[in-house]
């Protein structure tokens, strides 16, 4: 067997591949759409007598840490293992080359989203940012108070017509919330991508902007029951850069006729529409994993970001799947070096990891028996530089 990048002219093979472990088919939509942002260079297949039995691909992004800096970050994606070829170690050395490729490009964290939760852990990957299900009632969910006026009115249609105004939106709010990817070249045709049997019964999908301030995207799909409209008005994203602009969008979303529930599943885990209601139990709130993060160059990325106070701790990281990281870390505000002092604290590459965007609190890993403690108060003095003054959203699948 052979582990090497699908070539370019290997792309309808490698995404069938991908595409029939979770179930789906390579249509000629899913083709022109892949193909946009597929990086030949950067996929990775197992090939059993020419044959493709197991995946795996990188995007090349950049993401927001706490701070506001954005950083280079390997995008994982289309991770898939045929069912007659599991067990094999297939996926263990893929994503051992894999994760070498990302640090020999020079990005120093790698992210993915989780089809199945219990499968990245011992690959180092952390849960760095958590996702809100929402789901709000109508007419029940009102505002407790008007919205600020905008500066200029409201303006809906097909998505597609506002692209501009969303480009800059979003431009805007991505320095402020770690874990938002930027959107170059063809990433905006992905966000605004659906076909036919994308909608599930909605109509095509349309955008309410505030100019320069906040966005949504989403549609209405269709419903009447016994009592009347029942129709669900489901969010794609909403993306505000000031809270006059995320009243507003609320405001218009909360009150389109004819509808009976407003629903997002991605929405950023400290969302505040339930706090913003003149009934907070008008929305249903579900929390679930969402980014995962994988430090795979432990002094740049650590640098990379800023943090809430001076942490003053030596770490000691223990790394087994990518054995360059291991090693004892002074970390301080400007980052971390090597030193050969004693731990403060000792923990592994995931709890690195999961604590990176600030979402995810040292403190409550250290609760659930994952940091060791070596120096009394040291977890609480790191837990408090680490945490981010929001928490970290990825709006987008990849």
């Amino acid at each position: 067997m052979e582990l090497r990048p699908a070539r370019e002219d290997e792309f309808d093979a490698f995404s069938a591949a991908v595409l029939t472990a979770f179930h789906e088919e390579l249509t000629d939509d899913e083709r022109k759409r892949y193909m946009k942002i597929h990086e030949p260079a950067r996929s990775l297949a197992w090939y059993d007598d020419g044959r493709i039995v197991a995946t795996s691909s990188l995007f090349t992004r950049d993401i927001t840490v706490p701070g506001g800096a954005t950083v280079p970050v390997g995008a994982v994606t289309a991770v898939a293992v045929q069912p007659t070829h599991r067990r094999r170690g297939l996926l263990t050395a893929m994503m051992r080359r894999q994760l070498e490729n990302i640090r020999d490009a020079g990005e120093p964290i790698a992210a993915l989203w989780a089809s199945e939760g219990a499968i990245y852990g011992r690959f180092g990957f952390g849960v760095a940012a958590q996702t809100a299900e929402l789901r709000a009632r109508r007419p029940a969910a009102r505002l407790a108070a008007p919205p600020p006026p905008a500066g200029r009115p409201l303006v809906a249609g097909i998505a597609g017509e506002h692209e501009e105004i969303m480009r800059a939106v979003h431009a805007r709010a991505v320095p402020t919330r770690p874990g938002m990817l930027t959107r170059p070249g063809p990433w905006w045709d992905e966000r605004l991508y659906e076909t036919e049997s994308d909608r599930e019964g909605s109509h095509p999908l349309r955008a309410v902007v505030s100019e320069a301030d906040a966005y949504a995207l989403y549609s209405v799909r269709r419903k009447w029951d016994a009592d009347g409209p029942a129709s669900d008005v489901v969010v794609r994203e909403v993306v505000a850069a000031t809270r006059a602009g995320h009243a507003a969008i609320w405001a218009y979303l909360l009150d389109l006729d004819l509808t009976a529930t407003v629903s997002w599943q991605l929405a950023p885990s400290d969302e505040p529409l339930w706090l913003a209601l003149t009934d907070p139990r008008a929305v249903k709130r579900t929390l679930w994993d969402g980014l995962w993060v994988r430090i795979v160059d432990v002094p740049a990325a650590l640098r990379a970001r800023a943090y809430a106070a001076d942490p003053e701790v030596v770490v000691e990281v223990r790394d087994g799947f990518c054995p360059w990281n291991e090693g004892r870390y002074r970390l301080s505000g400007g980052g971390a070096d090597v030193t050969g002092d004693e731990p403060d604290l000792v923990l592994d590459a995931g709890v690195l990891g999961a604590v990176y965007l600030g979402g995810t609190l040292l403190s409550d890993l250290a609760a659930a028996g994952r940091v060791e403690e070596r120096t009394p108060g040291s977890v609480a003095r790191a837990s408090a530089a680490f945490r981010g003054d929001v928490a970290p959203w990825c709006p987008e699948i990849f």
